[in-house]
């Protein structure tokens, strides 16, 4: 089945500040209002008054040179078309009725010259002449704003996704060259701390404990929370992608319509009363009042009820159209009828221009509708993207802290990790063994091939036991129990894998260092189609009132779509999402 679009309802508000706005006396508006006016002329006067086309034409001129100039020049005085000038609803009428009756008196003088124009004619010119005008105008300001704003999003959304497609294209490649610098400084600044260390590890276990604590405290930590200081880069990564939430592509041709939503009755009903009020003048002159008031409600009512019965009715956009015009025609015909009714009946030329007028302010009102819902679509579509934006997002960011700042994190986690268990395991022992020894020295020299290799992919599992195994004896770590198609999926995404084995890692380290807990419990699973949810639980110390953030919140920043740590039934909790 064909997708449905769905047309937002009209805003009478936004309808009437549009009108009111600088939209309304643009060169567009202006220019598109030249066939509106001939035509009106053209189409209805010859056959009513006689006269011939061309001069009639003449006539249209007039009219319409004389309606522009009048508005020109409020414009160039109390109306300028300044972008962001707010709605001025007063200027604007006094406006539209002071070139109304411009062009009424214009058209008037220069017909009677012409012999085509009957004394009878002025008050009809000069009560339909500022009708006219407003509501032509206000219904053509009305959809140039629709359109101006459809095309202005849209020309916006699309530079904000080129401006972050071209960042993204340079950013792997300059994040590249920093990282031998990275690795030299820290290998210059922790491999001979680390070497006198492993010298002295049959010294006293307590010796030896303090020192790894204190090449923690005073080269580890310092040091990773340098390198993983955000450069420039970073920030203009950061930057750009708060601003891509409004990356979109192209506007789309809507398939299937409500036809209700398509008819616009207050248009309807605008429209009518800026040409029935001006023709009654002439048509009823006895009973202007009352033949006014019927057609304009029969109007109104039959539009409206029209558009309640057909809302739920989703057709293709040509039947659309064809239902639009032939309920423009049948209300048409229902405002008439209910005329008739009560004596008021037109001669069969006002009865088909009637019609006629209808079907064109329809048709105007069909097309505003159009581009209010293809704007809708858009910003349907938009959201959907802002969404699919969050999680690229993250993810830019996993990328960022994966390429550049790994060796911080490295530093910070893996090697922390290791020496404060070896410092743990070695405080609780007088006389460290000598598979003791030999495991700290396994963890020690494991951390530091670990940051000679600029640690390759790992598999997930692999990690979580590592740090499992690393804890071991310090703190008990319960590992989750994951599914073969949750394993499969952080294969091979080898970007969010790094980045939930850093999650975890950062919350037992924390649990341990800052909570003292004895024991800790991992849970990880899928929370959405591309967001991966990890729980960390211990049973540590609860957290103060007030954190200071440290470094390894920034890592959390980077790495997770979204992280929260907090007291919850007498345990310490890690939550996180990992864009995946």
């Amino acid at each position: 089945m064909a997708e449905r679009f769905v047309t937002p309802k009209t805003s009478l508000r936004d309808a009437i500040n549009n009108a009111a706005g600088p939209i309304a006396l643009s060169n567009r508006v202006l220019l598109q209002f030249a066939p509106l006016s001939f035509a009106l002329f053209i189409g209805s006067s010859p056959t009513r008054l006689s006269g011939s086309i061309l001069e009639w034409f003449i006539v249209a001129t007039v009219g319409y040179l004389a309606t522009v100039i009048v508005l020109l020049a409020f414009r160039a005085t109390v109306l300028p078309v300044t972008p962001g000038r707010k709605p001025k609803l007063l200027l604007t009428s006094l406006a539209y009725v002071v070139a109304g009756l411009a062009r009424g008196l214009s058209v008037y003088t220069t017909g009677a010259a012409l012999g085509v124009m009957p004394e009878a004619e002025l008050w009809y010119r000069l009560v339909g002449g500022p009708l006219y005008v407003y509501g032509s105008i206000a219904i053509l300001a009305i959809f140039n704003a629709s359109r101006m704003r459809h095309e202005k999003t849209l020309a916006e959304l699309e530079a904000e996704k080129a401006e972050l497609d071209e960042l993204r294209g340079g950013i792997r490649e300059r994040i590249r060259l920093q990282r031998a610098d990275l690795l030299r400084r820290v290998q210059v600044a922790l491999e001979p701390a680390v070497k006198q260390i492993q010298s002295e590890l049959e010294s006293s276990s307590k010796t030896v404990s303090a020192k790894l604590t204190d090449l923690v405290e005073t080269v580890v930590r310092p040091l990773s929370r340098d390198i993983g200081l955000n450069s420039q880069i970073d920030n203009q990564v950061n930057q750009i992608t708060r601003r891509a939430s409004g990356a979109y592509s192209k506007s789309r041709f809507p398939s299937r319509l409500s036809a209700g939503a398509m008819i616009v009755p207050e248009i309807a009903f605008f429209g009518t009363a800026s040409i029935a009020i001006a023709s009654n003048v002439i048509t009823f002159p006895d009973a202007v009042l009352l033949t006014s008031v019927v057609s304009l409600l029969v109007i109104l009512a039959s539009y409206k009820f029209f558009q309640f019965i057909l809302k739920n009715v989703w057709v293709p956009f040509v039947v659309a159209l064809l239902i639009s015009m032939l309920i423009a025609a049948v209300c048409g015909v229902m405002a008439n009828t209910a005329l008739a009714l009560l004596g008021f009946g037109l001669n069969p030329t006002l009865y088909i221009q009637s019609i006629s007028a209808q079907v064109v302010i329809t048709l105007v009102s069909f097309y505003m509708q159009f581009l209010r819902t293809q704007r809708s679509d858009a910003e349907r579509e938009m959201k959907n993207v802002v969404s699919d934006l969050a999680i690229m997002n993250s993810q830019l960011r996993q990328e960022v802290w994966l390429n550049r700042r790994r060796i911080a994190s490295i530093l910070h986690g893996s090697v922390q990790s290791a020496l404060y268990a070896s410092a743990i395991r070695l405080a609780k022992s007088q006389s460290p063994s000598a598979e003791e020894i030999e495991s700290v020295q396994s963890d020690i020299s494991a951390a530091i091939n670990k940051l000679e290799s600029g640690e390759g992919t790992e598999n997930f599992v692999d990690v979580l036991e590592q740090i499992r195994d690393v804890w071991e004896g310090a703190v008990e770590v319960e590992l989750p129990q994951l599914s073969k198609e949750l394993v499969a999926q952080l294969e091979a995404n080898p970007v969010a894998s790094a980045c939930a084995a850093e999650v975890v890692r950062e919350a037992v380290s924390n649990a341990a260092k800052h909570g003292k807990a004895e024991h800790v419990v991992i849970a990880i699973e899928l929370t959405g189609p591309h967001l991966l949810g990890i729980t960390v639980t211990n049973d540590g110390q609860p957290l103060p009132a007030e954190i200071e953030a440290g470094y390894g919140s920034s890592i959390l920043d980077e790495v997770a779509f979204s992280w929260q740590l907090e007291n919850r039934g007498g345990y310490t909790v890690l939550g996180a999402a990992i864009a995946i």
